[in-house]
């Protein structure tokens, strides 16, 4: 079978209270590197990186992404509707230690939504490394099905899960993409 190469373009906003490690999330996929010391997203940064995906059809796909990491302070929320208008994807970020940021979950997920309500959402569990968890699987299982989103548990300090829930979001924003044309 030949195999033939498509190629989209998508917006993807990282939402979450913070020091989730969203920034960290985006880093680890594009950068492959990890810091250990916190600074806090001022705004907004864009990053961009170009996937190739293998897809259930046996097709190829190479997607230009734009990352999008707003800020989860609170006194950015008025520029975080702008930011997210145009977004294919999403991934909101909780933080494994702190129970409060998966409260906010809820909260980050309709502003969202209000938005780009046809984009692909997932939902990630970060610091899953971490010993001193709080919220446990069974919480963000609960959104998952609730949302009818993707759940990831994920660590960007050693990698775990974080290509595959970034490439499984690029996945099914081109399976949306290809039904909408």
């Amino acid at each position: 079978m030949t195999r033939r190469v498509l190629t989209h373009k998508f917006k993807l906003v990282a939402l979450g209270a913070g020091g989730v490690g969203k920034t960290s999330c985006i880093k680890r996929f594009t950068d492959r590197t990890f810091s250990e010391i916190y600074k806090a997203t001022i705004g907004t940064t864009i990053a961009m990186k170009t996937v190739d995906i293998d897809m259930s059809n046996g097709e190829h796909i190479s997607a230009d992404i734009v990352f999008w990491d707003l800020a989860g302070q609170t006194r950015f929320s008025m520029l975080r509707r702008r930011y997210m208008a145009g977004a294919s994807m999403a991934f909101i970020v909780y933080d494994v230690t702190r129970p409060g940021t998966f409260i906010e979950v809820t909260e980050w997920y309709d502003r969202f939504i209000a938005v780009c309500p046809d984009a692909v959402v997932a939902v990630v569990a970060n610091k899953i490394d971490r010993k001193d968890r709080f919220v446990p699987p069974e919480a963000g299982e609960m959104v998952q099905q609730m949302w009818n989103a993707m759940y990831y548990e994920t660590s960007a300090k050693t990698g775990d899960n974080i290509d595959v829930m970034f490439k499984d979001l690029v996945r099914r924003a081109v399976e949306a993409d290809n039904l909408r044309t």
